[in-house]
């Protein structure tokens, strides 16, 4: 895989307080789930080890590991009536994509994590428009952001100097192949962090076809 690359030249910044969530809080929120990817869960190790003396690197526990699609509301403010209605109108076409994959091709440091970069291939975005085609007709309007395909693999709890840790994950990338392929299992899921990762209770799934 290509060396790491970094945004910017500066330092890094805690991703949790950048995004703060209430004590307790959970929210709905589709994932592509990587259970059937061991080649992602290795490449996670390899960042973990390598970052393993930065104590404001937070490793992502490989059952953990996603790539972020859509989220639509916390628990509790979603009536159950429509969460089941969004959840139909999504994985009555997930066999669509079910014989995609996400191709990963870079390291990548952000300012608030360490991340396997996804190319931004077509079946992606369109996932997520049926996932905001779902939402939008079930919820109603909302303004939605460029879907950036990308699955973190150490949280920044604070600064660093993006240039140690790029230094640092150059070997890793040295390492992998050039090009990482995952399947994805789509999860509905009702995701918390109090433990300080992100975690959650899925809902409903549907894995890929192998």
């Amino acid at each position: 895989m290509d060396g790491t690359q970094r945004c910017g030249q500066g330092q890094t910044h805690d991703h949790f307080a950048a995004n703060p969530w209430e004590p307790g809080e959970r929210r709905l929120t589709f994932h592509l789930t990587l259970e059937a990817s061991p080649a992602i869960h290795d490449a996670a190790v390899r960042v973990h080890e390598a970052l393993a003396d930065q104590p404001a690197a937070r490793p992502v526990p490989v059952p953990w590991l996603h790539l972020t699609m859509t989220g639509f509301g916390r628990s509790g403010e979603v009536p159950d009536e429509a969460r089941a209605e969004i959840s139909e109108r999504v994985f009555a076409v997930w066999d669509r994509f079910a014989r995609e994959r996400i191709l990963y091709d870079r390291l990548f440091i952000a300012e608030e994590s360490g991340m396997l970069l996804a190319r931004d291939d077509p079946w992606l975005p369109d996932l997520a428009a049926v996932q905001r085609a779902a939402v939008t007709t079930v919820l109603g309007e909302r303004t939605w952001g460029r879907l950036w395909p990308h699955t973190s693999l150490s949280y920044l709890t604070g600064a660093i100097r993006a240039e140690l840790l790029a230094s640092r994950l150059e070997g890793v990338a040295d390492g992998l192949p050039d090009v990482i392929e995952a399947a994805p299992t789509l999860t509905l899921m009702e995701l918390g962090r109090d433990t300080g990762n992100y975690e959650w209770r899925t809902i409903r799934y549907a894995g890929p076809a192998l």
